[in-house]
């Protein structure tokens, strides 16, 4: 069971979803639920400014206070009338380095899939990503479209025997003990992967069931034409999958920016909620 849960929050329209996805997470869990408000880089005075801009800031600086605690007290009364115990924090960084900070406390952060058309949201380039690589936690990313109730019934899990992909694996036991069914989603890449040492799929299945989790079923997927992203999205519709877990970042963020990597295409084209450990 996951017993501390962090949630993002910020003035984004996508906000109250994803607090509503991180108490039914919570509740499931009997777990507290933190709040990390982070929605904009910090204010600062710079050398040499006049006094008038010096006042502009401060005006700007209380309106931010005033915004903030608005959204704050919004989760508060959210999360009391789930019975759900709750917290707040509020970083002093750019939003991802707040969310990674706050979040190191927690068995699990959730924040949502970037929607470019939410101009409230979070401001900061690639904030899913960079929360991803300086996490040190499992995250969470909830799709910017589609209501989700069930999230960890039907679990789509992606193993092809990487280090991220067994830290995923640990990272999601907590709620892999609950579900219902899970599939274990395997891809050929191509002849040199086959040539490669692989851990027999029963080792896999055994520490599954001795762990409390369902008795995994095996797909295998050829990637060729789709690639990693497009198949693990069509595994997931095929099996109705709620949930997906996967590892992330398996190469250098630079390796994966040149070679259009897993992580970047689902980040982009997510349509379940995905649980990415790095």
């Amino acid at each position: 069971m996951y017993r501390r849960i962090s949630v993002h929050l910020d003035h984004g329209f996508d906000c109250p979803r994803r607090t509503a996805v991180a108490l039914a997470l919570a509740r499931r869990h009997k777990a507290e639920l933190v709040g990390i408000y982070a929605s904009s880089a910090p204010l600062q005075y710079y050398y040499g400014e006049s006094v008038m801009m010096s006042r502009t800031l401060d005006v700007m600086r209380d309106l931010q206070a005033q915004n903030r605690g608005a959204v704050q007290n919004a989760f508060l009364e959210a999360a009391a009338t789930a019975d759900v115990p709750a917290v707040v924090r509020a970083g002093a960084s750019s939003p991802s380095a707040s969310v990674a900070l706050l979040g190191r406390t927690s068995d699990l952060l959730v924040v949502s899939q970037q929607n470019r058309e939410d101009i409230e949201a979070a401001h900061e380039n690639e904030f899913v990503e960079q929360t991803l690589l300086a996490a040190g936690r499992p995250v969470l990313v909830v799709p910017s479209s589609g209501d989700f109730p069930v999230i960890g019934d039907r679990v789509l899990y992606c193993w092809d025997g990487s280090r991220e992909a067994a830290r995923a694996l640990a990272d999601a036991a907590p709620l892999l003990r609950l579900a219902s069914h899970l599939v274990v989603l395997t891809m050929d890449e191509g002849a040199a992967t086959r040539k490669e040492e692989a851990v027999p799929f029963e080792d896999l299945a055994t520490y599954c069931i001795a762990q409390g989790m369902p008795a995994p079923d095996h797909a295998r997927r050829d990637i060729k034409g789709v690639g990693v992203g497009g198949t693990i999205l069509n595994a997931a519709a095929d099996y109705s999958a709620d949930l997906v877990v996967m590892g992330a970042y398996g190469h250098s963020k630079f390796r994966e920016w040149a070679m259009g990597g897993a992580t970047a295409s689902i980040l982009k084209s997510m349509t379940v909620p995905i649980m990415f450990s790095h």
